[in-house]
C-alpha cells in the first residue's frame, strides 16, 4: 500500500530523516514509535504532502505521489485535537469532505449514514462537537477522514492528550473501527503501550532512523540494536567478559555476581552485553526445572506493588541492580522482606543480546 525508498528531509543544516525505506502493507495497522523530535512526524507529513523529501520516493499503491499535491492524495489525517468545527452539527462534520468535492448531497447523504452506523454515532447526527465526549470526537474525526475512501490514514499521536483509562478504552475502539473499515492505518506515537497495543507491525524511531521494523512480539522479545532493547519496555542489561563460547551458547562472567548463559550469534570474545525482561526472572523456590537456567543472588532493597504484579529491586554480589516483575499466581510469590538474601532464576533461552548498536545501519 505505502512504499518508502530512501528518503532523507532536513531542515537547515539539520537532518531528521535519515535514508529511509518502508513498506506498509494494505490492511495494516502499522505505528511508528519514537521520542520527540525522532522524524516520525515529518515522515508522517512528507506522505500526506505537507513536506516535500530532500531526496527518495514515495509511492502509495504503486503510484509515485511526489508531484501530487496534498488534496490529490489518497490519504486521510487525524490530528492530536481533531480539528472539528465546532458551529457545525456531527453529520455537517463529516459531511465537509465529499461536499468541498461537490459530490450530490443524496450521495453524502447515504456515505455520512453508513458512518455513523460503523462508528456508532447515529444517536449524536445532529449534535455540535462541544456536547460529545473525547471518544465520540475521535469517532467523528475518523468518519470524517475515511469517507472520501483514502487509500491510507494517517493519525498522528490522535489518542495523547486523553487521559490514561480513555486512551486505553480508545485504542480498542480504533482497532474495531480499522477492522469495520477495511482501511490501512498509519499511526505515530511516543508512547510504547499505545504503540503496542494497537500495531499489527511497528517501527522504531531514533535520531531520523528507522532502527527496527517487525511485530510488537518480535521486536520487544528479540530487538537488534541496543536502543530497541532498552526503548521498548523495562529490561535488566548484562555485561561480562566472555569464558566460553559452545556453538551458540555464551558463557559470560559477571564477576562477584558470578557466571551466566546466553544464546548470541556475536563473534565478540571479550566483553558482551546481554539482556533480560523483569518478568522472565523468577524467584528460586527450589523446583526441579525442565529447561537450562542461570541463577544469580543478591540481596532485596525494594518492593512495590501493582496489583497484577509486584517489582523487585536485587543488588547483586557485584553492586548492580536487577529488577524483577514476576506475575502473580493463584499460590502467590515467596514472601520476602527488604534486606532478604534470595536467589532468582531466569531460562538462558529468555536471554538475548543485539545485533548491533543503536545508530549502526
Amino acid at each position: 500500500m505505502v512504499k518508502l525508498d530512501s528518503i532523507s528531509k532536513s531542515f537547515g543544516g539539520n537532518t531528521v530523516v535519515k535514508n529511509i525505506s518502508l513498506e506498509i502493507a494494505a490492511g495494516e495497522r502499522f505505528t511508528l514509535l519514537g521520542q520527540s523530535g525522532c522524524g516520525k512526524t515529518t515522515l508522517l507529513r512528507m506522505i500526506a504532502g505537507f513536506e516535500t523529501p530532500d531526496s527518495g520516493t514515495i509511492a502509495i499503491e504503486g503510484q509515485d505521489v511526489g508531484s501530487l499535491p496534498i488534496e490529490k492524495r489518497p490519504v486521510g489525517l487525524i490530528f492530536q485535537n481533531y480539528a472539528l468545527f465546532p458551529h457545525m452539527s456531527v453529520y455537517d462534520n463529516i459531511a465537509v469532505g465529499p461536499r468541498i468535492r461537490k459530490h450530490s448531497e443524496s450521495d453524502i447523504a447515504k456515505r455520512v449514514d453508513e458512518l455513523l452506523e460503523i462508528t456508532h454515532l447515529k444517536a449524536l447526527r445532529d449534535v455540535h462537537p462541544g456536547q460529545i465526549s473525547g471518544g465520540e470526537a475521535q469517532r467523528v474525526a475518523l468518519a470524517r477522514a475515511v469517507i472520501n475512501r483514502p487509500k491510507i490514514l494517517l493519525l498522528d499521536e490522535p489518542l495523547s492528550a486523553l487521559d490514561l483509562s480513555l486512551r486505553q478504552h480508545l485504542r480498542e475502539e480504533l482497532v474495531e473501527m480499522q477492522r469495520a473499515l477495511n482501511i490501512t492505518f498509519l499511526f505515530v506515537t511516543h508512547d510504547q503501550e499505545e504503540a503496542m497495543g494497537l500495531a499489527t507491525r511497528m517501527g522504531i524511531m531514533d535520531e531520523g532512523r528507522l532502527q527496527q521494523v517487525g511485530t510488537p512480539a518480535e521486536l520487544y522479545e528479540r530487538p537488534e540494536t541496543d536502543f530497541v532493547a532498552e526503548f521498548l519496555g523495562d529490561v535488566n542489561r548484562l555485561t561480562g567478559k566472555v569464558e566460553q563460547r559452545t556453538g551458540n551458547t555464551v558463557t559470560l562472567s559477571l564477576g562477584p555476581t558470578g557466571n551466566i548463559q546466553c544464546i548470541s550469534e556475536s563473534s565478540e570474545l571479550e566483553n558482551q552485553t546481554c539482556y533480560v525482561r523483569p518478568e522472565k526472572l523468577f524467584f528460586d523456590t527450589g523446583r526441579p526445572q525442565t529447561q537450562p537456567v542461570n541463577i544469580l543472588q543478591g540481596t532485596l532493597r525494594s518492593i512495590q506493588f501493582f496489583g497484577s504484579h509486584s517489582r523487585y529491586q536485587l543488588e547483586l554480589a557485584g553492586g548492580q541492580m536487577l529488577t524483577l516483575s514476576p506475575q502473580h499466581r493463584k499460590s502467590g510469590c515467596p514472601q520476602y522482606s527488604i534486606g532478604d538474601s534470595v536467589r532468582v532464576l531466569f531460562a538462558v533461552s529468555d536471554v538475548f543480546t543485539t545485533r548491533r548498536g543503536a545508530n549502526e545501519q
